[in-house]
């Protein structure tokens, strides 16, 4: 004897049909994941998880904050993480190093340096100059970290020498950077967003330049993985750089309020109004990448920083084809068209 389906089991049988083919549309492959530091300068690639553009490419980011280009050079190469975003210097000094397994970067959020230098004295950007702060105490960064040569590469320009014209600060850590200032450590310090809007809405610091801006184009932050992940992993190093260049493009017209509400979760004790500002001052000074591919010039312009600051011989230049692949970053432009 047949049996008719009744309405209601057709109704429970298509929901079943429709649960099970979401949720083989939404699996997803974990991959581990290191940010160098947790910063608002980054701020595409929280885009690009919020706004589910990874799950798109099948890709669960297993997140971690290495705090420091070493630490994250490190989890790399001992197979902890799979990918890192952290300064294209790191794959330089692997390629120049021991380590049998190399890296390549394949995809770049950040166009150049995103410190700003900012005065205790209230001035614009327009009433600032650069030998204003000669015989004053400046609060840098770390000797030999990119920020520092950064930093001190922008002195050079304008005939500053960090180590005879200033008293340089150079051992304040991370964490310790607004408490340090605002004991009166220092005349002027460089800050990342989104202590630059908070300082500055607050009264405290006041931003007269931006150190990206004396710099010029050199990709600043990078996403980097194995020679050996890329090789077995193509599709999910192509779909990491698929779901970055689409945070980039979303970016570059997003409300600042809105981009700034979508990303808060990462940065649960900083008002809105400060990522929104942040987002304001980054776009408005070129910070963030629109285009995902580290260019020849990008990789010899960071070099010659390197040189300078005494942190890479000359001798030891390394190849660009070494250190960036840009099959993916390539393909990632194409797709987006």
């Amino acid at each position: 004897m047949k049996f008719a389906p009744t309405a209601s089991c057709v109704v429970a049988l298509a929901v079943a049909l429709a649960a099970a083919g979401e949720a083989r549309a939404q699996k997803t492959t974990k991959v581990k994941y290191a940010e160098v530091v947790r910063s608002v300068f980054y701020l595409p690639k929280y885009v690009a998880i919020a706004n589910g553009y990874f799950r798109d490419q099948g890709i669960e980011v297993d997140m971690t904050t290495a705090w420091g280009g070493d630490k994250g050079t490190a989890m790399l190469l001992t197979g902890k993480v799979d990918v890192v975003l952290q300064g294209p210097e790191t794959a330089i000094y692997v390629e120049n190093g021991a380590s049998p397994e190399k890296t390549k970067m394949f995809t770049a959020i950040t166009a150049t340096d995103g410190l700003f230098l900012m005065s205790r004295e209230k001035m614009t950007m327009e009433q600032f100059d650069w030998s204003m702060i000669k015989g004053k105490t400046v609060m840098g960064w770390r000797p030999g970290s990119t920020p520092g040569l950064f930093l001190e590469y922008a002195m050079k320009k304008h005939g500053v020498s960090p180590n005879k014209d200033i008293d340089h600060v150079t051992n304040i850590a991370i964490p310790a950077r607004v408490g340090a200032w605002l004991v009166n450590k220092a005349s002027f310090s460089v800050f990342f967003e989104p202590d630059v809007s908070k300082l500055s809405r607050q009264g405290i610091a006041y931003p007269v330049a931006s150190v990206g801006k004396e710099v010029g184009p050199v990709d600043y932050t990078v996403f980097m993985a194995t020679d050996s992940f890329i090789e077995k992993n193509p599709k999910i190093v192509q779909g990491w750089a698929n779901a970055i260049h689409k945070a980039q493009k979303w970016i570059q017209t997003a409300d600042a309020e809105t981009a700034a509400k979508t990303i808060s979760k990462w940065f649960p004790k900083v008002e809105l109004g400060d990522i929104a500002a942040s987002v304001t001052r980054y776009r408005k000074f070129g910070i963030w990448k629109t285009d995902p591919t580290t260019h020849p010039q990008a990789i010899s312009a960071l070099q010659d920083i390197l040189v300078e600051g005494g942190v890479l011989k000359a001798d030891k230049r390394v190849a660009y084809e070494r250190v960036v692949t840009t099959k993916f970053s390539e393909a990632a432009k194409k797709s987006a068209e």
